[in-house]
């Protein structure tokens, strides 16, 4: 404990100013500034070496405790609000954004495994569903930190745009809030773009967007079973010169700890009446333990690892933004969402 509490006190001091700019402006990421400031910190001065223990815990223990935490931000009741038309809607639209990304990254090809980071931030929940499915894929630090940035800047050109173009398109505050749910990534950002329109397009913004989030589960686990498959077929193919590290690797759990964990905490939320304060808590909590295993990754970052992962997954993210946010728009109003 004595030696990971310098590192904690830097990591929870950065975390602190990036929920503090959040705190300010809402459409600005948590999550998307811890990654940025342990970045900046580390190329333009240097990570000190007395932090080293703590940013080892934040990365590992506590990023997965916050993904276990994630749990009580899905809610059935959500699903229930916009009925079984529009959970079929959801899913449609996250499946095809996901599976659509993937099938860009290889035509710009790209690794597959920040394709997927990508897919499932746009598809899903932005920098949180990126840092809960993370350890379940086989993506390096800079695919995470590049994946984040991307998702946060499309995010916030999303404020902008799509209230423009549903002023064009002349869409009911009904239309243009489930839009905005369906198509933007971050919550933050989903309020501030619907907020933009009116309040009630705010409340058929944020259901839509909760309904989103209850899909993170379901992700998660396949995710889980996919990546304990890859384990053992390394395993199984590697030759006996790694035969320890095999060993370690069979031993990987079928389903990780903290997805059991998330699966719990998701269970207790929707099967208990939970007192507002202690949810709310329990959300702040996970964001924030979030946050500090992102301030440990972008820490570990290098700009010369970014720049050789190179242009094309911000240009193939960009074009994915248009497609996904012309699907979404067409899937709501077909639908009457």
């Amino acid at each position: 404990m004595i030696k990971t509490a310098p590192g904690l006190g830097l990591i929870a001091a950065v975390v602190a100013i990036a929920f503090q700019i959040h705190n300010f402006q809402p459409a600005i990421s948590p999550l998307a500034l811890c990654v940025a400031f342990g970045f900046a910190i580390a190329n333009f001065a240097a990570w000190p070496t007395f932090a080293t223990a703590g940013t080892t815990l934040a990365s590992k223990k506590l990023m997965r405790i916050g993904v276990a935490l994630l749990g009580a931000q899905v809610s059935v009741l959500s699903l229930k609000a916009i009925g079984v038309k529009g959970v079929i809607t959801v899913i449609l639209v996250v499946t095809f954004t996901i599976f659509g990304i993937l099938a860009l990254s290889k035509l710009f090809k790209m690794s597959g495994e920040l394709g997927l980071l990508i897919g499932v931030g746009f598809g899903v929940c932005g920098a949180t569903a990126v840092a809960a499915i993370r350890p379940q894929t086989r993506a390096t630090e800079e695919e995470t930190s590049y994946a984040i940035a991307l998702i946060s800047l499309c995010g916030t050109l999303s404020i902008f745009i799509l209230p423009f173009l549903g002023h064009l398109l002349g869409l009911s505050d009904q239309t243009f809030g489930s839009w905005a749910g369906a198509a933007v990534h971050d919550v933050g950002q989903v309020i501030a773009t619907a907020s933009v329109w009116s309040d009630d397009a705010v409340k058929s913004a944020v259901v839509i967007k909760l309904a989103r989030v209850c899909l993170l589960a379901p992700i998660v686990l396949i995710l889980s079973v996919r990546h304990r498959r890859y384990l053992t077929s390394l395993a199984a193919n590697n030759d006996k010169k790694n035969e320890i590290t095999n060993q370690k690797n069979s031993k990987v759990p079928l389903i990780p700890f903290f997805v059991l964990g998330f699966i719990a905490v998701a269970t207790v939320q929707n099967l208990f009446s939970i007192p507002t304060e202690l949810h709310d808590a329990v959300v702040l909590i996970s964001k924030l333990l979030l946050g500090a295993g992102l301030v440990a990754l972008g820490s570990s970052v290098r700009w010369k690892s970014i720049r050789a992962i190179g242009p094309r997954p911000m240009i193939m993210g960009l074009i994915a933004w248009v497609i996904v946010a012309g699907v979404a728009l067409a899937a709501v109003q077909i639908t009457g969402l």
